[in-house]
């Protein structure tokens, strides 16, 4: 009791001290130790055992008195359960306590005890005045399979520290899972465990598990040592081979687990201070991809309230740039909600992650590295830079990868601010991902912004109420991603039970297509479309306008790990095929042509942004006389109509806007003979085909909305004639598909996205390619403009589109033409 009054009135100070203590070194599994004794700390009002002013002799005599009774209970104990009150004090009183049994004996192990009815204990001064929280036999219960998410409860209300689990009976194969979760084990004698703690060589306290695969490393060497359970037992086994290592220098002096105390103590007094928020928010979808890309934004208002979840009313909505006419009820389909918008890591410092000291990253900021201690792909692998002396988070850069949706991969770049004065929070994302689609793979940055903070606004409740009473269109975040919440009859609002994936649009299109047999023709057409039909990640698209109909279809891993791709096109368009020489085009020995194709493929990811794409191309050509007088030739003996079968594989690789791809293919297509009388020509090589094709493309943004775009590729093979060449088509802007016998064709070209205002975003595009043609043995030059314009809708149309190719320089003659598309599309 004399060292007892000794401290007390160096408590102020010690207090403080206490939060360098160093953690205590046990073993990961602890056998037959006995439970620590219990001291309820609720029995005694607060003010009774602390100390108040040092000066008062009187008052320390009192406070000693107080204090008699309980120390006495536990003088003899080697561990002790602290019980807390709910009171205001109870932090004060923890650190008393400390104080006071370790004043009785040093040695004496401290805990807190599993009080899940009380508010979580985030001070890192508490964190180290104790050896961490215990969960007892009678808090564990006889059922393994909740000891897991008891001791995620009981991180989450105490996580500065490692939680002691004085299990009932030996967890076998989940033992690894407790550990590498954080918990640290006191098992009874003669089970597997017990041998398994009997072979841990001292040191080893590092720890990765998962269920039945235990791994721990001593710090100071990164020397392993690895077991499996299997039969019942633990054995040896070799170690993870793709570990990565990273030396820090001085990292057996930095003590990792006082920042990490820091960081969650900072954060969780952050949010607490932040009662609402009203934000805007702004997102915005980047596609970056093969055959062109495009833009999405929303804007919405953003409400954010303690222990409810975050609602965004949405505002408006941007197609390329410009914004749509939509009715504010209408529900657009969310983009993976739940991969693409998960709570940043630093939000949720869960021992999920395993962490460790990544250096210094400038004066008074630390890198702290975080990677999964399962394999669950939802989890991230990156680092946060933190200062050190506020321990708030400044950046968070994370990836993943091997998702299961939509979304394959993700890297993310997340930067905190303080929008106000003391209020310090997320204030911009920006993500780069790799979707699969039914075309393949594309690249999309998101970046999601906040501005215009309010925050703990006397008004917060008054406008939210005006949000859910008007008739906008409002998400509300889940634990299952975001959901629209709907609103009813009865002017309630009711959440969805499942994610809208779904999206219907019908419109027309004034296509414009010279030397077809309708150089002009209007269409009106019908399409819907769906990115997890089923609710399993299926993916189809069709798009019907009676002459000319067209579909796809994306299943994710349907076979041995690879997703299946199917597509196809119908057309009863025809157009005229005219042969070229002398550098130009004859009005002769015309054919008419109408073609329908299908395509199906077998893909999967290889890691680092590659992906094998195994596939088949089917082509149906119809050959017959044309319906031009003109261009006919009496006797003329037109080709054998039929399939054209491609198959083979392609390989791509996309990284920050980045798109490479190869692709080659061989097959077959009808033998025959064809021409003019006296001038008859074979199909080359039996029908035999061979074709490849080499491009890449590159794009980034300018900033304030504009993008540029180049891309350069070569395309050859073997086998081509006047009916089988390399086409211009997506290749050069402007020129009639056929027109040259080309069998090699080098092509590139620069696009400009920029806005010009706010109802009206330009895309100019200035395209060039060299063809090498079979009938002359000639190479011709092909220049091409591309134009595009987004307007926004008006009356019943939600938005229109304008898309031409014009044709400005051909070596050929004849063959240049404006074509394109003007659509009016109503999104419902």
């Amino acid at each position: 009791m004399r060292r007892l009054v000794q401290v007390l009135p160096c408590l102020s100070v010690a207090l403080v001290a206490s939060a360098q203590t160093a953690p205590l070194q046990v073993p990961p599994i602890q056998i037959s130790v006995p439970e620590p004794q219990t001291l309820d700390l609720r029995e005694v009002p607060p003010a009774t055992l602390l100390p108040g002013e040092h000066r008062d002799p009187a008052r320390l005599e009192a406070v000693q008195k107080a204090w008699e009774p309980l120390l006495r209970r536990v003088e003899a104990a080697a561990g002790v359960r602290l019980l807390l009150p709910a009171s205001s004090e109870r932090l004060q009183l923890l650190l008393a306590a400390s104080q006071a049994l370790r004043a009785q004996n040093p040695k004496v192990r401290l805990y807190v005890a599993y009080q899940p009815e009380l508010s979580p204990l985030m001070d890192e001064l508490a964190w180290g005045a104790v050896d961490g929280g215990v969960l007892l036999a009678s808090d564990l219960g006889t059922d393994p399979e909740r000891w897991r998410n008891l001791l995620t409860q009981a991180q989450n209300t105490f996580p500065g520290r490692p939680w002691f689990l004085w299990v009932p009976a030996d967890p076998g194969a989940r033992a690894a899972q407790l550990l590498g979760d954080g918990g640290r084990l006191v098992l009874p004698a003669g089970g597997p465990g017990a041998k398994l703690a009997q072979e841990l060589p001292p040191g080893y306290t590092e720890v990765e598990g998962g269920l039945g695969d235990l791994t721990l490393r001593k710090r100071s060497t990164g020397e392993g040592f690895r077991r499996i359970y299997q039969n019942g037992q633990w054995i040896p086994a070799a170690l993870p081979k793709d570990r990565h290592e990273v030396q820090v220098q001085d990292q057996e002096q930095y003590d990792l687990g006082a920042l990490l105390a820091r960081v969650r103590a900072t954060h969780l007094r952050d949010k607490s201070a932040v009662h609402t928020v009203r934000s805007t928010v702004d997102v915005n979808l980047h596609v970056q991809a093969e055959g062109g890309g495009g833009d999405l934004g929303f804007r919405f208002q953003g409400f954010e309230k303690q222990g409810e979840p975050e609602e965004l009313l949405r505002k408006e909505v941007r197609f390329n740039g410009v914004k749509a006419n939509l009715s504010e009820s209408a529900q657009l389909p969310i983009l993976e909600s739940r991969t693409s918008a998960a709570a940043p890591v630093a939000l949720t410092l869960t021992e999920r992650y395993r962490y460790s000291d990544g250096g210094p990253a400038g004066p008074g900021k630390r890198l702290l590295r975080f990677e999964p201690v399962d394999s669950d792909p939802l989890l991230f692998e990156g680092e946060l830079t933190v200062d050190e002396a506020s321990g708030r988070i400044l950046r968070e850069q994370s990836h993943r990868s091997n998702l299961p949706g939509l979304v394959r991969s993700e890297r993310r770049d997340i930067s905190y601010g303080e929008p106000l004065p003391g209020q310090w929070r997320v204030v911009r994302i920006h993500t780069a991902e790799r979707w699969i689609g039914t075309g393949g793979t594309a690249q999309v940055l998101r970046d999601l912004d906040y501005s215009d903070f309010h925050i703990n606004d006397p008004g917060y409740d008054e406008a939210l109420s005006a949000a859910r009473t008007g008739n906008g269109s409002i998400l509300q975040n889940t634990p299952d991603g975001y959901r629209y919440f709907v609103k009813q009859a009865d002017g309630s609002r009711k959440l969805e039970t499942k994610a809208a994936s779904r999206v219907r649009a019908v419109g027309g299109v004034l296509l414009i297509k010279p030397g077809s047999e309708y150089p002009i023709a209007p269409l009106a057409g019908y399409l819907i479309s769906d990115f997890n039909a089923l609710d399993r990640g299926i993916q189809y698209t069709f798009l019907t306008a009676v002459v000319f109909n067209m579909g796809s279809l994306m299943v994710p891993r349907a076979v041995l790990g690879f997703d299946l791709s199917a597509s196809g096109a119908l057309s009863f368009f025809g157009g005229t095929d005219r042969p070229v020489k002398d550098g130009k085009q004859l009005d002769k020995d015309g054919v008419q042509r109408r073609t329908q194709s299908m395509e199906l493929g077998l893909g999967r990811d290889l890691g680092a942004g590659f992906r094998l794409d195994l596939k088949g191309q089917f082509q149906h050509n119809a050959f017959s006389d044309p319906k031009e007088d003109k261009y006919k030739t009496p006797g003329f003996q037109n080709p054998s109509s039929g399939w054209t079968n491609l198959g083979g594989a392609g390989l791509t690789w996309q990284f920050e806007g980045f798109h490479l791809q190869g692709t080659y293919l061989k097959g077959k297509r009808p033998d025959g003979s064809y021409g003019a009388p006296g001038d008859i020509q074979s199909v080359p090589d039996q029908g035999r085909l061979v074709r490849w094709d080499a491009n890449a493309l590159f794009d980034r943004s300018l900033g304030k909305g504009v993008w540029f775009t180049a891309n350069v590729g070569h395309a050859g093979g073997e086998g081509f004639d006047r009916f089988q060449p390399l086409s211009f088509d997506g290749r050069v802007s402007g020129m009639k598909p056929y027109a040259v016998v080309a069998d090699r064709m080098t092509y590139g070209g620069i696009n400009l996205a920029f806005p010009t205002g706010p109802n009206l975003r330009l895309t100019v595009g200035l395209d060039h390619g060299r063809a090498h043609s079979l009938t002359d043995q000639r190479t011709y030059n092909f220049t091409g403009m591309k134009l595009a314009g987004d307007l926004p809708g008006f009356w019943w149309f939600t938005t229109i589109r304008v898309d031409l190719g014009v044709g400005l320089h051909s070596d050929v003659k004849g063959i240049k033409t404006v074509d394109g598309m003007v659509s009016f599309l109503h999104l419902f």
